[in-house]
This record gives structure tokens, sequence and C-alpha cells, in this order.
């Protein structure tokens, strides 16, 4: 897909095409089929990227390596810190890692193979209370107790993980997510964000522009904003099991109404807390409140059944991979 931007070219000042395409990169030892941006001037034919280009190309490539081996993601490495309550210098002498490297690791530094099953294998309390034990003569007496009580003290998951499978099923990172985690925070305020900004929405609507929102940003970002799964059915793509979702979220009123002779629910809320978003994130939400909100409920749906990514799955209601997302129309 070629498409004429406003960005000139570095070379010349000229005019430049916007690429996009799937590739073939390697990382460590291992190819992996990524999409990527990048620009062509048109006068000497070069290539060039930009730093969000290339952070789309590294945060997919990436995402595709720690699923395959099985190794945490940047937040969920801090989550394992944070949850036991221990600082930097506390978590690297229990794991054995080199100074600093624990923290390189929560600002995205890709693990080891090894040190990444280790990290894995920490989230477990009982393993992590046995790797202090191991490490005990990195501690001085009063430190290791105090650190023991902190791992003793935290609860053995973080959140209702039972509940959340029950609301949402699969929540492994994997494509059909976007390689997001999971984020039921993020998954209540952005649908109220919506429904806020609409005034009262149909789910049917709702449905669409949560859809956008988390493939438009896989798009510019390589990761989803909740972490939702999205299936393909008769009325457009809409987040699996979304009733379910809806209905577990704090803050959100249901109202039957009679639209188009027959009753459907309205749903409202009050207010929404756009706290939990990044800046990136809100930016995501904005254009396609922009782009969607002007629209009817029956414009968007005959707008979503033209993408690709309603058509090639619709058979069977299937999930869609997010890499549909380069291939969006709407936006």
């Amino acid at each position: 897909m070629k498409k004429y931007v406003e960005i000139k070219s570095p070379f010349t000042g000229g005019k430049v095409k916007e690429i996009s395409t799937v590739e073939e990169h390697e990382f460590r030892k291992e190819r992996f089929s990524v999409h990527v941006r990048y620009y062509i001037c048109e006068d000497t034919g070069e290539r060039f990227t930009t730093t969000e280009q290339d952070e789309l190309l590294f945060n997919e490539l990436y995402s595709q390596y720690r699923v395959n081996h099985g190794i945490p993601f940047p937040e969920e490495i801090k989550d394992i810190r944070l949850h036991y309550g221990l600082n930097y210098q506390q978590i690297t002498k229990i794991l054995g890692f080199g100074v600093n490297q624990y923290a390189q690791y929560e600002k995205g530094q890709m693990p080891s193979e090894s040190n990444g099953k280790l990290l894995s294998a920490s989230m477990n309390r009982q393993f992590m209370l046995h790797l202090l034990e191991d490490s005990r003569a990195e501690f001085d007496e009063a430190e290791y107790n105090k650190v023991y009580q902190s791992i003793l003290a935290s609860e053995v998951k973080p959140e209702n993980e039972t509940q959340k499978r029950l609301i949402y099923r699969d929540i492994r990172r994997s494509i059909y997510n976007g390689f997001g985690q999971l984020n039921v925070e993020k998954v209540s305020e952005m649908a109220k964000f919506f429904i806020c900004k609409e005034d009262g929405l149909f789910p049917t609507k709702l449905n669409k522009e949560m859809f956008y929102a988390d493939f438009l940003h896989y798009k510019l970002h390589g990761q989803s904003i909740s972490g939702l799964q999205y299936q393909a059915i008769q009325y457009g793509p809409v987040p699996v099991h979304y009733d379910t979702v809806y209905d577990n979220i704090d803050g959100i009123c249901k109202e039957i109404v009679v639209a188009h002779d027959m009753e459907s629910a309205k749903l409202s809320c009050d207010s929404c807390n756009t706290n939990v978003f990044s800046e990136q994130e809100l930016k995501t939400l904005g254009e396609v409140l922009a782009k969607i909100q002007p629209m009817s409920t029956q414009e968007i749906i005959d707008r979503s059944h033209e993408e690709e990514a309603w058509k090639h799955y619709r058979d069977g209601n299937q999930l869609i991979p997010y890499s549909e997302a380069f291939s969006l129309k709407l936006l």
C-alpha cells in the first residue's frame, strides 16, 4: 500500500511516499514476519524511517519473541517487583541479576531466554521464597527478615484471575489481543469514555468504537489499548462476550428503549477516568471518536462491513487477528 504524505525528504526536501508492507526480520537467530512502515524519497529512491516507525517494528518483533518464549512484558516485570513490595536492589539480589538489569527490563530491554523464564517463575510466591532462601547470604539478617515478610504478605494473586477468565476467557497475550495485557480498568474506562462522549450509546456502535480504537492503536504502536479479543459477527467486529464485559463495568447504566420498532439497551454513564490512559492512548481514542461520533449506528455497521478484518472472519464468527489492523479503511 502506498500513499502520499506531507513529510518531506531529509535528502532533497522533496516529496516522499509511505510504504506499508510485511517483511521478515531476524532476532536472536529467529525470523519473524512483522509489519513495517518506511518512507521513500521520490527524487533519490532512498529509504528512511521515523522513530515512530522503528518503534512499531520493534514492538511487534519483540512481542512475538516474548510470546514464543514465555518472557514477561515490561509492565508485567514491573508488576512482579511492586507486587512483592521490593526495591530494585532487593529483587536484583534475589534473582541474581546484574546491577541495574532489572530496571532495564522494566524499561523494555529484552531479557535472555533463561532470565525470562526465571522472571515468569518468580510470579509464583512460593518459588520467590525459595529464591530468597538461596540468596540469604546477600542480605543481613534484618533486611532478610523484612524482605521475607514482604513477599509472604503479598497476595497469592494480585487480581481475581478466576473472575477475569470467566468474563474475558483467554487472557494470554497473542496476536488476537494485540499483544496487550488484559487491563480491566482500561477496558472499563475505554467503554465509559465513548459512552460519556456520545451522551449515551447503544452497544452496537460502542462495539465498533472499541474495535477501531484497539486496532488503530496496534496499527500505530504495535500493541492494543485494552487487551481485548474481537470477533466478526453479523453486525460487524465486536469484543468477545461484549454483553458480559459491559454488564461487569461499574458505573454503566442500562436502559431498555424502543428503537426502530424493537427493544434495545442504551448505555449511559456519568463520568470516566482518562488518567488510566497514556498520552498516545488518549490521542487514539480521540481520533476514533472524531471519526465515528457523527455516524449513525447503521452507518458504522456498513463501514465496518467494508473492512477486510470483518470480511475474512465473518464465517463462523471467528476471532480477528490484530494483523488486520494494517488493512483498515475507515482510519
